[in-house]
């Protein structure tokens, strides 16, 4: 009799769901999906790894940037059972190393920011990052943990947000994305005399480029000329004159030997730019174009008695 109470004993030990499991994927570990499909209430189902009370919305445990998994506070947890949300979630916030910028404000970008990554001008921006803890009921501020030293990141990596990572690639193709070049007039046209204060000037100014889009956001930059450098042809130059004038032009340069000389202005732009129509914004980076040579015929002039 005791050999058959045994033997039903067994049967049963043996038909239960954890023996099943035990049989079929080895020992059970506490918190594995196997696990949690047969004990969905226990802790180690309910906490997460962590086991620190710390999770996302859904009632999992999330790394910085990673998507939470399918379900929600009202959804099923591990094996169909409810989730306990937790009271605090995680996230991990950026933001340019400028004066002023924190974790809860991105700010704006700054020359700090901008000037100091490897290469530069690749619109590489140096972040200080930040874990900010938020409460689940109301999403307010339970603390913000600073992340010791300060990191470059490209563009092209995700996390930092995306208004900072617009102005990094705006940075980034400034050079390429400014077409325009000065042409130098000159004045006298084509032909001028040796000794004679021959006058420069170009009509290339402030203009607005072509619309681009960043990230599915409209952005429009606006090109400044900010120094106007020219050189004349025979050696010399005058350098941060400016423009000069159509009419009565203050670059000038007085040519001492003949010959066919061409004159050409480069021109060092800065810039600035909106998201959306939005608030404008400084850019730290430059853009250098250089000018056609303009020829021109430089001659002696000579005195000749005329008769009357």
């Amino acid at each position: 009799m005791k050999a058959v109470v045994l033997a039903f004993a067994l049967l049963f030990l043996w038909s239960t769901p954890a023996a099943q499991a035990q049989q079929t994927a080895g020992p059970l570990v506490p918190g594995t999906q196997a696990f949690c499909d047969i004990f969905p209430t226990d802790p180690s189902c309910l906490k997460g790894k962590a086991g620190d009370g710390t999770f996302d919305l859904s009632g999992h445990q999330t790394a910085p940037g990673q998507s939470s998994p399918k379900g929600g506070p009202r959804g099923g947890g591990v094996g169909g059972n409810p989730v306990v949300v937790p009271s605090t979630y995680r996230e991990t916030a950026f933001a340019p190393t400028c004066t002023g910028n924190t974790a809860l404000d991105a700010g704006v970008l700054c020359g700090a920011a901008v000037n100091t990554c490897v290469p530069a001008g690749a619109g590489i921006i140096r972040y200080w990052e930040w874990t900010v803890t938020y409460r689940t009921v109301d999403a307010s501020v339970v603390s913000i943990v600073a992340l010791p030293g300060s990191y470059c990141v490209a563009p092209e990596v995700a996390g930092p947000p995306a208004a900072v990572v617009i102005a990094g690639v705006v940075e980034r193709d400034f050079k390429s994305l400014v077409v325009a070049r000065g042409t130098a007039e000159v004045q006298p046209r084509g032909t001028t005399l040796v000794n004679y204060p021959t006058k420069f000037f170009t009509a290339a100014g402030e203009y607005v480029l072509p619309a681009v889009t960043i990230l599915g956001r409209r952005v429009v930059i606006t090109a400044r000329p900010q120094s106007y450098d020219w050189f004349f042809g025979d050696g010399q130059s005058a350098l941060d004159v400016g423009p000069g004038q159509a009419r009565d032009s203050d670059v000038r340069h007085v040519y001492g030997v003949t010959g066919t000389m061409a004159a050409y202005v480069v021109i060092t732009w800065s810039g600035t730019f909106t998201v959306e129509g939005g608030r404008v914004q400084q850019m730290f980076g430059t853009a250098r174009t250089t000018g056609p040579g303009t020829p021109l015929q430089v001659k002696q002039a000579r005195a000749e008695l005329v008769t009357k």
